[in-house]
């Protein structure tokens, strides 16, 4: 799968992309079916990493619970085309359930964006892009993800309005139905918008980037993950190999 003319061009004016029924039918109840074991597990066992509040709910690196979830990290609709926009060497930095319960008292995250890298300047670049797989129906009033089209060519120093996202100028909400998923550059503003429904919003996240730099810490794949990995991508993808490895070009 590749991006097409249409995609390319909506991205590379946006800073993102959408992908209805990523997942489908059997293929979403079988992941689905897994987020909620890894749900479970997490709640518990309260010594299992991740972030536990009113406003947040964070299962801390999925792939570690489920193969269902690690396989969605190269999954064939979707890992191609971040390929794609990041290049060859492509690499997991981190990946999250996010679960935001109803009624949120306040957000926990305003507009802020995923790349920080002193001495680089990123509008002209693709450091990470991250992946939001839905596995609830989200619409403006379950809190769905708010972005600034276009800001990922903002320069670094720019000012955004501090009120609720909802309401800065420009600003859009990413809505869907479960199943759908989208991509957005790392340099993308973006905030965490308020859930006011009666209903648990759920989330799968997955953020990429370059073969050269770190995960995040607490994030890298235990040795049982990475013996899942059957292809040189997918150990790749886990951070096995060689830093500035050229010859994975067209692997699958």
């Amino acid at each position: 799968m590749a991006l097409s003319e249409a995609q390319r061009l909506f991205y590379e004016t946006n800073g993102y992309l959408v992908i209805r029924e990523a997942l489908s039918g059997d293929a979403l109840a079988t992941v689905k079916a897994a987020a909620e074991r890894a749900e479970n597990r997490w709640r518990e066992d309260k010594s299992l990493p991740g972030g536990r509040s009113e406003f947040l709910e964070v299962v801390q690196a999925p792939i570690e619970y489920e193969d269902a979830l690690l396989d969605l990290l190269w999954h064939p609709g979707i890992f191609p085309l971040v390929r794609e926009l990041i290049g060859e060497d492509v690499q997991m930095i981190d990946n999250d359930f996010f679960i935001t319960p109803p009624h949120t008292p306040k957000s926990h995250a305003h507009w802020h964006h995923d790349v920080t890298v002193e001495g680089i300047y990123h509008p002209r670049s693709t450091v990470m892009v991250k992946v939001f797989f839905l596995l609830s129906d989200v619409n403006p009033n379950s809190g769905g993800t708010a972005m600034i089209p276009g800001s990922h060519r903002f320069p670094m120093d720019f000012s955004l309005p501090t009120g609720d996202p909802r309401e800065t100028p420009g600003a859009i909400q990413m809505t869907g139905k479960a199943g759908d998923a989208y991509l957005f550059n790392g340099r993308v503003y973006h905030a965490a918008v308020n859930n006011d429904s009666d209903r648990y919003r759920r989330v799968l996240i997955y953020n990429y980037g370059h073969f050269w730099m770190k995960m995040w810490p607490g994030y890298e794949p235990s040795d049982k993950v990475k013996a899942k990995a059957s292809t040189r991508v997918q150990k790749q993808l886990l951070g096995i190999g060689d830093a500035y490895q050229t010859s994975l070009r067209g692997e699958p």
